[in-house]
């Protein structure tokens, strides 16, 4: 059976690669009927989603979709399992319209409009009319799947809270993607703390650097990444502590050689609802890593990992308690370690890619019957 993942999502989101590889392990040829769009702007500040820029933006979605209805006569012949993933909003209501026939529409949004527009980054005014109209499009998207993928029990309930139908509503945690499971030769650099990202609200980077201001000098704490909290932060400079060094985003195949190379990895730290709700990329590919984590407390953390077994974890927002965190870590370098291997050894029994494509093709098989091939393989188009 064919899988066509449809629309105008970001492609290269670590979400969409993990739905990718998940449908194709289980089973399913998978295919692309895609437009780029999201993903040509890596950063999106706030001006991203002002007035004059979504009517830019809405123009050119339209070009898209226009494009995408054509395209889809190439699969509609095999009636395959339509799938729409993070960035997807809109593609899962084209596809509702235009991908027929099909053996079912599944949306993977890994996060809803309203808690990141309204409730994380505050672009529009809770309770206003466009956070109104947001929550209604979200509604309207969970109303057009027939099943809908959350990623933490606590994100699921949440949806529901939306206006999803519970029983349309599935967990599926992300898990890592198989590169960070492959071991790498390079040895951490001590007392060197790592975090990259989109430097967006939930990950809580101004957090992160009042806390280097609390660390000693023979720290390094390095920050990979741009967006909107990025620049208001590195403006203010300096002011003791830790030694802070910025660096741009690196390619993806870079990343587990920088998570190799750093002797703790930082989660996200921000105090809003949202980062309670999820576990970010960056925790789950330091677990599959091996590297200690310090993050953030949270129901969707737990759901995951253990506090003090596989992770550390410290209150929300607190600058103070991720410094004295990772100082008493930074200084017990074998307790570090030793949560690291526990950690891999954790997400390796319960989260490694053949168990994620696993239960993906269950929660598919026990959701849409007709919608799961015969036998799993790994076969992709």
């Amino acid at each position: 059976m064919t899988a066509v993942l449809f629309g105008t999502y970001d492609r290269e989101h670590s979400a969409n690669r993990l739905l990718r590889q998940a449908l194709a392990g289980a089973g399913y040829r998978v295919a692309e009927c895609h437009e780029p769009l999201w993903e040509e702007s890596r950063v999106k500040p706030r001006e991203y989603f002002g007035a004059a820029s979504i009517v830019r933006l809405g123009g050119r979605w339209a070009g898209a979709a226009r494009r995408l209805a054509a395209r889809w006569r190439e699969f509609a012949a095999a009636a395959p399992l339509v799938v729409t993933g993070f960035g997807g909003q809109l593609d899962v209501l084209l596809a509702r319209a235009v991908c027929r026939p099909r053996a079912g529409l599944v949306f993977a949004p890994l996060v809803s409009l309203s808690e990141t527009l309204v409730e994380d980054r505050g672009v529009f005014r809770a309770g206003g009319l466009r956070a109104r109209a947001l929550a209604a499009l979200d509604r309207a998207t969970f109303a057009a799947a027939d099943l809908v993928l959350a990623d933490t029990k606590a994100h699921a309930a949440y949806l529901v809270e939306l206006g999803a139908a519970r029983e349309r509503v599935a967990v599926w945690p992300l898990g890592a993607e198989p590169e960070f499971f492959a071991a790498v030769t390079a040895e951490p650099v001590a007392r060197r703390v790592l975090f990259y990202g989109h430097h967006l609200p939930l990950h809580g980077v101004a957090t992160i650097v009042a806390a280097a201001e609390r660390l000693a000098a023979d720290v390094e704490v390095v920050l990979i990444g741009n967006g909107p909290e990025r620049a208001a932060v590195e403006a203010q400079g300096p002011r003791g502590g830790a030694r802070l060094v910025w660096r741009d985003d690196v390619p993806f195949a870079e990343l587990p050689g920088e998570l190799a190379r750093a002797a703790i990895v930082l989660g996200i730290f921000g105090g809003g609802r949202k980062a309670a709700m999820v576990v970010p990329n960056k925790v789950w590919q330091a677990a599959a890593a091996g590297r200690p984590v310090v993050t953030r407390d949270g129901p969707a953390l737990r759901e995951v990992l253990t506090p003090d077994e596989h992770c550390v974890a410290v209150p929300a927002a607190d600058p103070a308690a991720l410094a004295a965190a990772l100082t008493q870590l930074l200084d017990e370098p074998a307790r570090a370690e030793r949560l690291g291997r526990a950690a891999r050894a954790h997400v390796l029994e319960r989260f490694a890619p053949a168990r994620q494509a696993a239960r993906l093709r269950a929660l598919l098989a026990d959701h849409l019957r007709a919608a799961v091939p015969a036998a799993p393989g790994t076969a992709a188009a």
